[in-house]
């Protein structure tokens, strides 16, 4: 009786502070969970404070969250004070607590990737070196199997300072229109960049859509490039850096890079990409696809299916069979040529990361605490807890065993709302015991990115790059130039001196100190 009032007590206290977090928008804290001492020291549990963003404002403050709350802490054994932070203003609050040492959570949740003034606290002594502890496989199953090259990214002075908040490291490969390909008889999966090409070409002249007007062409590209550095991947120059001769070199200054350059310039020299590509909103550039204005996408596998959802709900019939609705077929990596290993980009494999604070988690014991409540937050019952909700309410099991999700309710509405801020998603990024019911485009999107991470290339610098002073000063800046004249030079608007006179104008702006910077760091690197 006493755990069932302090859990009621502690729902009604957060309802309170959410209500306030909600209708102003602005950046408050609030607690919930067993969060008072007196809870914790009746359940006989260890107390670890948690901050973590919010972003409907109801998060833990739902019908049933205290049965979610109760299930987490009796599974976890671990009672959690959680201080929500409204995502809008998250950045700036969790600034402001970096520097307020005597109210420092045991767990802060970084959001984005390793910046500098995270860089700088470690540096300082901030954060726990939890280098040993995500080796322990006995105390922490699942934590200690974070991809070896995502913590890389997460390390300062040698120290992993970070737990990733896990992303799929092969999101990014190449996709197009099933029928099209069908229509203009090809029956093969692109393998190489010269299939590519031929595809491209195919959908661009050779009328696809059976419409017998000029109005289609092979790529969707806009003015976003990151589907520029997944084709340079193709030609093996890496990236964004890459070790050439036991040394870190930026890949624009590889001859594999200008060999891909010269390849998108042909693709748009030949008109299989749209002309305008390059001012196209990020917003709209799926549209093409969608409408039928282009067959081929190059992003990540999540682009794909939404194009393919799209047939589907719009009843995008099949150009060559229109009893069906069209659909995508998901490649992901292209190899250079027949004799070459396929290859695409690789994600930083995680966005945002949990710190585990020195003036928090004063001791050992509170170090242990965090980490074993994160471990256990990844079994799959959690991952259900978390992801799922309450089997009865927010979902059921169907025939199968995969769990159908309750359509009455929207995200801000779940009892498990906010407790997916809690997992890292290592190493599984849901429930295999009771997997999640889906559609025929979700279940290719996800085998496309198990395929990519095979053959994603990782950026060697990330780590170092995170940790350099100079490229803290002047790196996104100079990353512009590069980004700018590859553009340039794509359209026809530079030629290959425009090119060089870029790549030597960052190494002026500081390019050549950061090359140094980077190899000093790679050099003094016992781990690598």
């Amino acid at each position: 009786m006493k755990k069932q009032i302090a859990l009621t007590l502690s729902a009604m206290m957060a309802v309170t502070a959410l209500a306030g977090c909600g209708s102003s928008g602005s950046s408050s804290s609030a607690s919930t969970g067993t969060a008072t001492a007196e809870g914790a020291a009746t359940s006989g549990r260890p107390t670890i404070t948690f901050m973590i963003p919010t972003f409907y404002g109801t998060e833990f403050a739902n019908d049933n969250s205290d049965k979610v709350i109760q299930t987490y802490e009796d599974y976890t054994n671990t009672t959690v004070e959680w201080r929500l932070e409204a995502n809008d203003t998250y950045k700036d609050k969790f600034g402001l607590t970096l520097m307020d040492k005597d109210n420092m959570p045991m767990i802060l949740t970084a959001s984005g990737a390793l910046d500098a003034n995270i860089v700088d606290a470690a540096k300082k002594g901030a954060f726990w070196d939890l280098s040993s502890y995500l080796q322990d496989s006995e105390a922490y199953p699942n934590l200690s199997q974070a991809n070896e090259n995502v913590l890389k990214g997460l390390t300062v002075d040698g120290q992993i300072i970070g737990i990733p908040r896990t992303r799929a490291i092969g999101r990014y490969g190449f996709a197009y229109r099933t029928d099209w390909a069908e229509a203009v008889g090809i029956t093969e999966p692109p393998k190489t960049i010269e299939d590519v090409y031929n595809m491209l070409y195919a959908f661009t002249y050779d009328d696809p859509d059976g419409n017998g007007v000029d109005d289609t062409y092979g790529l969707e590209l806009c003015k976003y490039t990151g589907p520029l550095d997944v084709i340079q991947t193709w030609f093996g120059c890496g990236n964004e850096w890459v070790e050439q001769d036991g040394k870190l070199v930026p890949v624009h200054q590889t001859e594999e890079y200008k060999e891909a350059l010269k390849w998108m310039r042909k693709i748009y020299e030949d008109g299989l990409v749209r002309p305008d590509w390059a001012t196209v909103d990020t917003s709209t550039w799926e549209d093409g696809c969608k409408k039928g204005e282009a067959g081929c996408f190059l992003d990540t596998m999540d682009g794909a299916k939404r194009i393919w959802n799209y047939f589907t709900d719009n009843n995008v019939t099949s150009v060559v069979d229109p009893s069906t609705t069209a659909t995508m077929t998901m490649v992901g990596p292209i190899a250079k040529d027949a004799s070459s290993e396929p290859r695409t980009l690789a994600t930083s494999g995680y966005n945002g990361f949990y710190l585990i604070t020195k003036s928090g988690a004063k001791t050992e014991d509170d170090l242990k605490n965090c980490l074993t409540f994160l471990d256990k937050m990844n079994d799959d019952a959690m991952l259900e807890l978390a992801d799922y909700g309450i089997e009865g309410i927010s979902y059921d099991l169907n025939e199968n065993g995969n769990v159908v999700l309750n359509p009455e309710y929207d995200a801000s509405q779940l009892p498990n709302c906010g407790l997916n801020q809690a997992v890292a998603y290592i190493p599984n990024m849901s429930s295999t015991t009771h997997p999640l019911e889906k559609a025929q485009s979700q279940i290719e999107s996800e085998a496309c990115q198990e395929v990519n991470e095979q053959y994603a290339v990782f950026n060697p610098a990330l780590g170092y790059l995170a940790n350099s002073e100079i490229n803290a000063e002047v790196g996104t800046d100079i990353e512009q130039i590069i980004d700018d004249a590859r553009t340039q030079y794509i359209c026809g608007q530079i030629d290959d001196a425009g090119l060089e006179d870029a790549s030597q104008q960052w190494l002026d702006r500081g390019g050549s100190q950061l090359i140094e910077e980077v190899n000093q760091l790679y050099a003094a690197d016992s781990s690598k």
